[in-house]
């Protein structure tokens, strides 16, 4: 239903006939003609738009709409003065903004550099620490960075020779001359396929071409991979000292472990007999001994998880939840062998203490089997398993779904491991410690030569900087000497 018509006001004519402005007469015709015949919400739209159509003519539409906003950053690679001109870029041409007259927008070259970055060469570096050292470089100059396999005499399958393989064969001549920029194109193409071609290569491979990207938009963008993400909900994360191979210690053993812990400062930890789904119920009475040792120590209420990496059956891992419940437990990990998720279900609903699982699962598809099938609490998919951040950010908005709280399997210090840190950075209700070892990292002092200080956690907590990217400080001096 139409509004009534209001009076009509010959004033507003006669104003605008004093005025001698022919804009001002048309604006108050219109103005007197949209109040009559629209309803007033689709009135004031139209009012809205007509006087910023009627700009006065002396006014230019440029200034003010750019009036006071900020000039698009230099690149951060560079200074002003030595900033290098891209070679597609047409900045010579291209006049430079005025002082009074910022502009808006990026100027052309920039966008253009953006929109026709090229993948020139990924490399890897093997270094000392047992990892090796992955760039992913661009003809811009600036490069992406993660931390690929070395010499893994634990997981034969998972070497450098292997990653180089894939590397060579499919990674490079699919990724060469593409724009690195477009990150979740290149992760359907390797872990699914493109067009007609079959690639769908592990997700551990995926994971470290996937963690280089992610650093290299942020320094292409000049922000750190959580804003990039949507944004922290945290910059500060609470870790938990990891420490495993519990199967060849004896209890006093674990303790004085997770005494180093204790004495840099954290307050949450996990224990881990690393017994693996073949030598199932291999000695639950020294593993139990281990636990209320460690318990017992830490007695002041610390976090304290138990992992039997995949180590019992389901009765057993009953039992011995049960007897972890009357001591103090925060997390039952892996009690049975990964494929067994009914087994899984059992000790989930038997249990009190939140049951643990998923960080050698592969894909979010892998993850809705697991909480279909064996509903474990809480779900733990590691940075480079579960496929790289864009698919381990996938699974966590997923886990808001299913109502699972998240806790990322992450044993290292580095860039993988701050990978880790920026995806699970950007979860609202990540109130559980993060993981942190320095089992297969390498020696830590290594480590911060390497990649900064900033990698290595103060007082059982990490703090993420603003840097650009993951906010490593790549020690190129550093790297040729720990090259092997």
């Amino acid at each position: 239903m139409r509004e009534k018509r209001p009076p009509h006001n010959p004033a507003n004519t006669r104003v605008a006939r004093k005025s001698g402005n022919a804009t001002t007469v048309i604006l108050n015709l219109i103005q007197d003609l949209a109040r009559r015949q629209l309803p007033s919400n689709l009135s004031t739209v139209i009012l809205m738009k007509i006087r910023i159509c009627t700009i006065a003519p002396t006014t230019s539409l440029t200034s003010q709409h750019s009036a006071g906003k900020k000039k698009w950053p230099r690149h951060p690679r560079t200074s002003p003065k030595s900033r290098k001109v891209h070679p597609r870029s047409t900045e010579a041409t291209q006049p430079e903004a005025s002082a009074s007259q910022p502009s808006q927008h990026p100027p052309i070259s920039q966008k253009a550099w953006l929109a026709t970055l090229k993948i020139t060469d990924i490399t890897t570096t093997p270094l000392k620490t047992g990892k090796s050292l992955v760039r992913i470089q661009t003809d811009a100059g600036v490069e992406g960075w993660a931390e690929g396999p070395g010499v893994n005499k634990i997981v034969p399958g998972r070497t450098a020779s292997v990653f180089e393989a894939y590397l060579e064969s499919i990674i490079k001549p699919t990724l060469i001359g593409e724009n690195p920029l477009d990150i979740d194109r290149h992760w359907e193409t390797l872990a699914q396929g493109k067009e007609d071609r079959l690639y769908k290569l592990p997700a551990n491979i995926v994971g470290i071409i996937d963690v280089a990207l992610w650093d290299l938009l942020g320094k292409e963008t000049g922000k750190p991979v959580y804003t990039l993400m949507g944004g922290a909900a945290r910059t500060v994360i609470p870790l938990y000292w990891s420490t495993g191979s519990g199967w060849k210690f004896t209890p006093q053993e674990m303790l004085d472990i997770v005494t180093v812990g204790h004495d840099m400062g954290f307050e949450a930890f996990k224990i881990r007999m690393d017994w693996k789904g073949w030598r199932q119920d291999a000695n639950p009475t020294k593993d139990f001994a281990m636990f209320k040792l460690v318990r017992e120590f830490l007695s002041d209420g610390q976090y304290l998880g138990f992992d039997a990496n995949n180590g019992y059956s389901v009765s057993t891992a009953i039992q011995q939840g049960r007897k972890f419940e009357e001591l103090g437990i925060d997390h039952f990990e892996e009690p049975l062998p990964r494929e067994d998720l009914p087994g899984l279900k059992q000790v989930a609903d038997a249990l009190d203490v939140a049951v643990s699982a998923g960080e050698q699962d592969a894909y979010r598809w892998w993850f809705h089997h697991l909480v279909l099938l064996g509903d474990p609490d809480i779900l733990q998919p590691d940075i480079l398993s579960a496929g790289g951040p864009s698919e381990v950010k996938k699974i966590f908005d997923l886990s808001t779904m299913w109502n699972k709280p998240v806790m990322p399997h992450s044993p290292q210090a580095g860039i993988n491991s701050m990978a880790s840190l920026h995806t699970y950075a950007t979860v609202q209700n990540a109130v559980r410690p993060h993981e942190f070892s320095t089992e297969f990292s390498g020696p830590l002092d290594e480590v911060a030569e390497l990649y900064g200080e900033g990698v290595l956690p103060k007082a059982g907590n990490m703090h993420l900087s603003d840097r650009p990217g993951l906010g490593i400080e790549l020690n190129e001096a550093a790297v040729a000497k720990l090259t092997l």
